[in-house]
């Protein structure tokens, strides 16, 4: 392997000079066997592709469609032991959940190139939001801006996220090429963080899948009931405005089940399954005896792919702030669920009414 030395230091591909260190061999079977250049490699030229294809037909989602394959991607390329190989499984079960979510919601119609476009792209590039958004109306602005963040950000993120599997794979490096390091022999495959980081990974996923069913639930009774019009239809809502199991329907958004809790459980779960992921990295640290001898060797809980869920979070809060902004000019109702519920994070009482068996919480609904 020719970047076995540089893994057989202290940290083991975990400080930012290590990860440097991963890119200076510039050889053919290098860049194959180093993940750490393998992924990026594809990661830009993926960048690439998705820039020419949307400039090309005006659809700026060609990142949507891959934002739930690429991350599964890269952690097969990292696959070298068993707990990179339960990272990949891991992964992959993220990928295709969310990828059959964005398949029932018509994301890949009319592939290669079609499908359906993310709403909020053409809410940017019309500048309905004004303020400064008014600049990506100019067909030069929103080029670059399409290179720089939809494009290259978007990608290198997807890359940034995934990249715990590249530490993981590094610590896996050293643990078989570094016999003469005093403490490769205390290094395990799993340990119990492996053990935490999956049970919450999993939590997170179904608490993802019961929102993004529920949401669907609410959207297709939602358009279903607005496809009727003319008396029929002004009397059904008439009723429906009777019942508080209707009010959803009423207002045009749900806020019952898991959006009585949160406004956006989705995002809320997937922000935490990659925030769990990342523990995996740490986990390639620890022990085998972690956590009840702590002698053997000192769990490194920080290293650079922390970056990625950080940056995936800040993004969460944009993206969340401009689902925000066209939710209150859409709804009436929205500004009193903003009072109501949270957006992220739940209330500590609504997790306690939980726990005690009472289902309602700030006048929404828990089911």
């Amino acid at each position: 392997m020719t970047t076995s030395h540089n893994m057989c230091n202290d940290h083991g591909g975990f400080l930012l000079d290590d990860l440097l260190s991963q890119f200076s061999s510039s050889s053919e079977s290098a860049i194959i066997n180093n993940p750490y250049q393998s992924t990026f490699v594809t990661c830009n030229i993926i960048a690439m592709l998705c820039f020419i294809i949307s400039s090309f037909t005006g659809n700026f989602s060609q990142v949507d469609k891959l934002w739930s394959i690429v991350p599964a991607m890269y952690a097969w390329m990292c696959v070298t032991d068993t707990r990179t190989t339960l990272m990949a499984f891991l992964a992959t079960l993220w990928s295709v959940r969310l990828t059959y979510n964005f398949y029932r919601r018509g994301g890949y119609n009319g592939l290669p190139f079609g499908g359906e476009e993310d709403y909020r792209w053409e809410i940017l590039r019309r500048g309905t939001l004004g303020g400064w958004w008014t600049l990506l109306t100019n067909k030069f602005i929103l080029g670059v801006f399409n290179l720089v963040f939809i494009s290259l950000f978007q990608n290198l993120l997807l890359l940034y996220i995934a990249s715990p599997s590249v530490v993981a794979w590094s610590m896996a490096m050293k643990r078989t090429h570094c016999d003469n390091d005093e403490g490769v022999q205390n290094l395990s495959s799993l340990n119990a963080l492996d053990g935490i980081a999956a049970t919450i990974f999993l939590f997170a996923l179904c608490i993802e899948c019961m929102a993004d069913n529920q949401q669907l639930r609410f959207q297709n009774k939602k358009h279903a009931i607005n496809s009727v019009s003319g008396t029929f239809a002004s009397a059904t809502k008439s009723i429906m405005a009777k019942s508080a199991e209707n009010k959803d329907l009423v207002d045009g958004f749900c806020q019952s089940g898991l959006f009585a809790i949160v406004r956006k459980p989705n995002y809320a779960a997937e922000q935490l399954i990659w925030i769990s992921y990342y523990f995996f990295s740490v986990a390639a640290s620890a022990p085998a005896t972690w956590p009840h001898s702590q002698s053997q060797g000192t769990v490194l809980w920080v290293n650079w792919s922390m970056g990625g869920f950080i940056l995936l979070c800040l993004l969460f809060q944009g993206s969340g702030w401009l689902t925000e902004q066209i939710s209150t000019s859409k709804y009436p109702a929205y500004r009193n669920y903003q009072r109501r519920v949270p957006l992220y994070m739940p209330k500590i009482t609504t997790l306690w009414n939980l726990l005690v068996g009472n289902g309602h919480e700030n006048g929404g609904k828990v089911q």
